[in-house]
């Protein structure tokens, strides 16, 4: 069938309505339509010259590169059918793009790129070293989410990681923990990263990073990866670039236009390691559990940083010590 998304039309032979897809056959996602429109973001706002989508599928994320951006474009897939279709793809929207069928790791060991993109099926860990000595900037996405957030033992071998993390904080942890792997195995080629922006949605995690080659810099990311009381290692530091996301601008033309502004507003305040988890402290104090907006208005009020979280729609992030946070909760409030 044919599909529309954002300004192209693609052939999709398999359409998957809901999560992360198979790992076999060429599928197009509409669940991840959100995800490339982060992609789109991202690059409307640098410049870049070329990318890579190294597992294209049906091509769609590259196409839509190349047509709503106007950068140079290599496809990428291993799977010989999946290359049939980006040519069609690719002539249906008239847009001139390379079309490779190899390895991406083969690939990307030949050639550099100003954008790298990694959506596989899965984990990103067998492509992310040679990604890192490709690209400028990445585009990574996880969607073994319960891996990353801890919830099973593959964490220890895949992220070379071991955490714990409670329920409520399990999708910023998992985030980190991404974030954290990719500054380790950059700082083994003395190479740096710079996170433009940490996404979670749903079934999976994104991640954009820029890489910046020096041994300084390589230090310095290896500087913000340590241990926190539900274990380690993983990203400590800033989860975006804020003066980025201060001057960015998102296109018109974006299938989840409105929804991304929401997450803009979001992702612009979004400061700190970790969050407060209202009815988690709660239940603790045994009270009935306020709005957040109340409880960041209230330490907004007493000259504290307080903002909400894409991770927890009852979460909210706050430089307030947690004495201060449980006072307002508990009714107290401002005195």
């Amino acid at each position: 069938m044919i599909v529309e998304e954002g300004l192209v039309k693609v052939l999709a032979p398999n359409v998957n309505e809901r999560g992360p897809g198979s790992a076999g056959g060429v599928f197009y996602n509409r669940e991840m339509v959100f995800n490339r429109d982060t992609s789109i973001f991202i690059l409307y706002n640098l410049n870049l010259r070329d990318a890579l989508d190294a597992l294209a599928a049906t091509g769609v994320r590259g196409i839509r590169i190349a047509k709503e951006i106007g950068m140079e474009v290599t496809l990428n897939d291993v799977n010989p059918e999946a290359v049939k279709v980006m040519r069609k793809n690719a002539d249906m929207n008239k847009v001139d793009v390379k079309i490779e069928n190899t390895n991406a790791n083969a690939l990307m060991a030949q050639r550099r790129f100003g954008y790298v993109d990694i959506d596989p099926f899965g984990t990103p860990v067998p492509f992310i070293d040679m990604a890192l000595l490709s690209g400028r900037v990445l585009g990574i996405t996880a969607t073994d989410t319960a891996t990353l957030g801890g919830r099973n033992r593959r964490i220890e071998r895949r992220y070379l990681s071991k955490v714990k993390a409670p329920v409520e904080l399990v999708h910023e942890i998992g985030v980190r923990v991404l974030l954290g792997y990719i500054a380790r195995m950059a700082g083994r080629s003395d190479l740096g990263i710079e996170p433009l922006l940490s996404v979670w949605r749903g079934h999976f995690y994104r991640v954009y990073v820029k890489v910046i080659r020096g041994v300084r810099w390589a230090r310095r990311s290896l500087e913000r990866v340590g241990i926190c009381e539900f274990g380690g290692p993983l990203w400590k530091g800033e989860l975006h670039d804020f003066e980025f996301l201060k001057n960015a601008k998102i296109p018109d033309w974006l299938p989840t236009r409105n929804l991304l502004e929401k997450y803009l507003k979001i992702w612009s305040d979004e400061r700190g390691f970790l969050f407060y988890h209202i009815p988690s402290i709660s239940r603790e104090l045994h009270v009935s559990t306020p709005s957040p907006k109340r409880v960041i208005e209230e330490l907004v009020s007493m000259g504290y940083y307080a903002a909400p979280t894409q991770f927890s729609h009852q979460g909210i992030r706050s430089d307030a010590p947690p004495n201060i946070v449980k006072e307002i909760i508990n009714g107290e409030g401002h005195k």
